[in-house]
């Protein structure tokens, strides 16, 4: 049977000054005789002249002075970086004239031994060690989050992935395939569970805990090595002179730098969506705040609710176009944001003030943030089931007063505002909405708005139970349900936006399909860009056609439901 530690000599003496100076510390060090069932006894190193000799203070026990001095076989220990170290037998030099205290000189060791723990030991990975990480999941979408490696063991692994993708994982979700890439090309595919999913504090950045299961004894084999090697490669890099010490080879193609991470949404669409994909990526950080027990950022709401404003000030347009590119956010961000913006134009044509269209935009921006505070089987019902017991939907109803007691932390928000677009944005007009089950004359007018605003956008984008609706479909469920929803919100939310709203996907009658991305004065395409499939926004997209061009593709034949979905991950 193989044992469970594992024993390495380090004879690099910049790299043993290091280990020893961790033992300097209260408590760190201790003495133990070389004979079985030895216990460990106090003792101080009290200071190290590296290559020449440690000092030691064994006043707190004289008995072992005869021993140390006859030369008995004695050594010092101590933990560091989470393993055991140890001397080889100590070499007693002199004793030091101290009042009151024991101490003496022995010879510098020559190496150390460092005694892992193979279950436990953890090797973590130095700025430059760029080991990349892929997670993939069983699910019916196959959907893959790609990071990178914090610090490896056998039992588990740290990684850094994206706010955007931490958000949609989950401790109790199913397991999950973790493919680890080192620099040289070497791969190795382990089965996993979420253990946790935090915030990082590099912005829009969350570290995610898995652990391995089910590891035969080849892949165990091959972890152990890849955990000694990055070992290894951290000790040389930390050395003095790392050039003295040969490069691990899983690391020996990789210079510094060379894998230095893209911004968040650097692959979206258009350079509004990129500049939009910083946004998205805060309330994707601010989602996994809430996962973890965490209050959301006041300060940060505010920060991005005005960077909202200011992006539809500046190009309306390309923000709406903007909003449908945000791919690989969670569900619950595109929802928010896309529900924030169309409303916070629909304020602007009513003529509303900026602060109430800021506080609008924050509010709706996590509106739905409170489905991830509800229990896990709630949450999976939500992802999963095509329909709901009553029990379900009851408890489900309880995410929009979970959000409003985090909310409360946001002081500058204005409380009405908060009330209409996140307390009452799932009310209908004939009192079967939730959560209060409030009618007509209980709801104002902004959400009446709010209402139908997030009910266009909700029924564009995939359920469990239904695939999306087409625009024209959506309006004709709004119109032929006036007791439900303001029919006047619903003609102003046409007029706004168009039968042909800036992000649909157009097939001309040429059959070329193309996306809407701006409209004239009458509501028709003067901007569209040429897209080979009907699959969701992607970089990469054709040509970008205007007006006259347009004329080329022949007449809009209709609109076309794109392929898959925006994302499938998250509560929807």
């Amino acid at each position: 049977m193989e044992s469970s530690e594992t024993h390495w000599r380090v004879d690099h003496l910049g790299e043993c000054q290091k280990l020893l100076e961790t033992l300097t510390e209260p408590g760190g060090a201790a003495l133990i005789y070389e004979a079985p069932g030895s216990e460990p006894l106090p003792a101080l190193l009290m200071e190290q002249v590296p290559g020449q000799s440690l000092i030691l203070d064994i006043t707190a026990v004289p008995e072992i002075a005869g021993d140390l001095e006859s030369g008995l076989s004695i050594r010092l220990v101590g933990q560091a970086r989470g393993s055991m170290l140890r001397t080889p037998p100590l070499q007693f030099l002199h004793w030091l004239d101290v009042p009151g205290r024991l101490q003496c000189h022995c010879a510098y060791p020559d190496y150390l031994e460092v005694v892992h723990r193979r279950a436990v030991f953890r090797a973590e990975l130095r700025t430059g060690m760029d080991v990349a990480v892929t997670l993939a999941s069983h699910d019916n979408a196959g959907t893959v989050h790609e990071g990178a490696l914090c610090n490896l063991s056998l039992g588990g692994c740290l990684i850094t992935l994206p706010a955007s993708s931490a958000a949609t994982l989950s401790s109790d979700r199913e397991r999950t395939d973790l493919t680890l890439a080192f620099p040289n090309g070497q791969q190795l595919t382990l089965p996993v569970d979420i253990r946790h999913v935090q915030p990082d504090r590099q912005p829009h950045m969350a570290r995610v805990g898995c652990q391995f299961v089910h590891l035969d004894s080849e892949r165990e084999r091959r972890l152990w090595f890849y955990v000694r090697e990055i070992e290894r490669e951290s000790a040389r890099r930390s050395a003095q002179d790392p050039g003295s010490l040969a490069p691990s080879p899983l690391f020996a193609t990789v210079e510094r730098g060379e894998l230095a991470s893209r911004p968040h949404g650097a692959h979206y669409a258009t350079p509004m969506a990129r500049r939009l994909a910083h946004i998205s990526g805060f309330l994707s950080g601010q989602l996994l705040e809430l996962q973890s027990g965490r209050e959301l950022d006041p300060h940060g709401l505010s920060k991005h609710a005005d960077q909202v404003l200011t992006l539809l000030e500046g190009d309306r347009e390309a923000l709406l176009f903007a909003c449908i590119c945000q791919i690989d956010e969670p569900t619950l961000v595109q929802h928010g944001v896309t529900v924030a913006v169309r409303l916070a134009d629909m304020a602007h044509a009513a003529g509303m003030d900026r602060n109430i269209r800021k506080a609008i935009v924050a509010s709706a921006m996590v509106h739905d943030f409170g489905k991830v505070l509800l229990p896990g089987d709630v949450r999976q019902s939500l992802s999963e089931a095509s329909t709901l017991s009553d029990e379900v939907y009851h408890e489900m109803t309880s995410h929009v007063a979970l959000l409003q007691e985090h909310l409360a932390i946001c002081r500058w928000l204005d409380a009405q505002v908060s009330a209409a677009v996140v307390g009452a944005i799932n009310e209908r007009l004939d009192g079967s909405g939730y959560p209060h089950g409030r009618s007509a004359g209980d709801l104002d007018d902004l959400a009446r708005m709010a209402a139908v605003v997030d009910v266009i956008d909700a029924m564009g984008r995939p359920r469990p139970d239904r695939c999306p609706f087409g625009i024209s479909d959506i309006y004709r469920h709004l119109l032929h349900h006036p007791e439900r929803f303001d029919t006047r919100w619903i003609k102003r939310y046409i007029h706004r936006f168009g039968v042909t709203p800036i992000g649909s996907l157009g097939r001309f009658a040429s059959g070329q399909l193309a996306w809407i991305q701006r409209l004239d004065d009458k509501g028709r395409p003067s901007q569209v860009q040429l897209a080979e499939t009907a699959q969701p926004v992607m970089a990469g997209l054709g040509d970008v056609m205007r007006d006259d061009q347009i004329t080329a593709l022949g007449e809009l034949k209709g609109l076309e439901v794109p392929e898959g979905t925006m994302s499938t991950s998250g509560v929807a």
